[in-house]
């Protein structure tokens, strides 16, 4: 039997359907709710569905002219209320991307003619912003939370606490000024005497965190050998991380108080690089399709910016965060008392440290000194890791690319090999190193002749396992004596120690 052709209408309904997005043929979003909501003179409208698409939005009016909208997977206004002493309110709206605790962002409208932001601020896990009156005087306080040690050190997220950050209203604008509230800080720490072997890891953190960053690390370090063995041996071990990573606690909104559009995006580190004592920032911000180094000092009641110091090309500067080829990575006390800054750099294409002396007007690269040694050795390292991780990325590759990685590696692990045979350290071959990194360094001897630098090191090799660049490293101390002769200064030798102190050794 001859089967019948298919009609024409049936042919047009199978190529409709088939050509159709796959979106279209599932059910329908669900229904945008929409509600308003006044504050002052303006009217709040929010558009919300859910957590289907399209964004839910928050949208400033007034008369029918939008003035400003935030839109996320989900919005809020937290509040309405005057906390400039002005007369006029501001508004506090928050967006959430969604996440099963993270992440929320906030902004705040002065809603004047026309509504002016004053805030924007990456709450992380943080859902909103109080108002206090913490000076006694003027404007009033916003108290936020700083998540920077979320998951740190092998803390779980529930054990995990933040930092407070207190925004202060200054120049027309809220700005990260946590600093200028020592007391206030202090507040939210405990005395070692509460803490016992159940104890959660992240309060004890938080408490040594507080303690170096208003200042006080004397006591710090007494607070640590009161605690629990467990509690003190963790600490110890990831001290120098802990106090390299507090250095910029409170000054990240220093280029802002110089003039920096609060919108620009920035890194950078705090230390005393003009001289002993002082506090100032290192920050690198983007300007354009560059970033640009400058000191950022204070002045008065203020902070000043110094002149570029250095700058370069950005890869992206996507929501907020700055992504550049180089930037300074860690600072490093001197014997004088000043800090020196170590900059990484792979512009080129190969990882290397450059080490870095700041004055106020104008950066000298260290040459023929014990950090710009040890810089170079820990570059060298760094660049091996980086050739032979890059080589497991999960990405297509011609025979011609593969030939090239490996030409990178062979050139990589030769210019390492003369670093390798100043160690005893019985080490796999230099090819196969995929993982070094540090986030600090101290240099626990620095004389005229004679250095020796100390850095916690993530040290991890490729195996006929790995199958990702996220290769796994070890813990270790890492220790580096040099020497100054009549060639100026070299590595004696060097050595590595495996670094014990984990909260959980078997995992959380």
């Amino acid at each position: 039997m001859v089967r019948p052709a298919p009609s024409l209408l049936v042919l047009t309904g199978l190529l409709t359907l088939l050509t159709t997005p796959v979106a279209a043929q599932e059910e329908p979003s669900a229904p945008i709710k929409t509600s308003t909501k006044t504050c002052g003179a303006y009217t709040l409208k929010l558009s919300e569905n859910g957590f289907d698409d399209p964004a839910d939005r928050v949208s400033i009016t007034r008369g029918g002219v939008t003035s400003a909208t935030i839109s996320d997977t989900a919005v809020d206004v937290n509040w309405c209320r005057d906390v400039t002493g002005d007369g006029v309110p501001e508004v506090l709206l928050s967006g959430f991307s969604g996440g099963a605790h993270c992440c929320f962002t906030h902004t705040l409208y002065s809603l004047t003619t026309p509504p002016r932001k004053l805030l924007t601020y990456f709450g992380a896990h943080s859902d909103g912003l109080d108002a206090r009156q913490l000076d006694g005087k003027g404007p009033l306080e916003l108290v936020g939370s700083d998540w920077r040690f979320a998951y740190a050190y092998g803390l779980s997220f529930a054990e995990s606490i933040p930092l407070p950050v207190v925004f202060s209203y200054v120049n027309g604008q809220y700005v990260d000024n946590t600093r200028s509230f020592p007391g206030f800080l202090r507040g939210f720490t405990g005395p070692a005497s509460t803490v016992n072997d159940k104890s959660s890891g992240g309060d004890v953190l938080a408490n040594y965190a507080t303690l170096v960053a208003i200042g006080q690390p004397g006591e710090a370090q007494a607070y640590v050998q009161k605690l629990p063995a467990r509690f003190r041996a963790w600490l110890t071990n990831y001290g120098p991380d802990i106090r390299q990573v507090m250095n910029d606690y409170g000054m990240t909104d220093w280029p802002v108080r110089a003039g920096v559009p609060f919108s620009a995006a920035r890194l950078g580190l705090g230390g005393a690089f003009t001289a002993p004592g002082k506090r100032e920032y290192l920050g690198l911000v983007a300007q354009g399709n560059a970033a640009t180094l400058r000191l950022y000092r204070p002045q008065g009641a203020g902070i000043v910016a110094g002149p570029t110091l250095l700058s370069g090309p950005i890869r992206s500067q996507a929501d907020g965060y700055l992504d550049t080829a180089w930037f300074p990575l860690t600072t490093v006390r001197r014997a004088s008392g000043r800090d020196d800054a170590l900059v990484f750099d792979e512009r080129s294409g190969s990882a290397r440290y450059l080490a870095y002396r700041v004055s106020a007007g104008a950066v000298t690269e260290l040459k023929d000194d014990a950090l710009a040694v040890t810089a170079r050795l820990l570059g060298d390292l760094s660049n091996v890791a980086k050739q032979v991780a890059s080589q497991y990325r999960d990405v297509r590759r011609t025979p011609a690319q593969v030939a090239e990685g490996q030409r990178r590696i062979d050139a990589a692990a030769a210019r390492a090999q003369p670093w390798l045979k100043l160690t005893n350290a019985d080490l796999p071959p230099a090819r196969t190193l995929g993982n070094f990194g540090f986030d600090s360094l101290e240099l626990s001897q620095d004389s005229a002749a004679q250095a020796r630098a100390v850095l916690p090191v993530s040290l991890g090799f490729a195996d006929e396992t790995t199958d990702s660049e996220y290769i796994d490293g070890e813990r270790y101390t890492m220790t580096i004596n040099l020497t100054r002769g009549a060639q100026g200064w070299a590595v004696k030798d060097w050595t590595l120690a495996a670094r014990e102190g984990e909260l959980y050794p078997d995992g959380p």
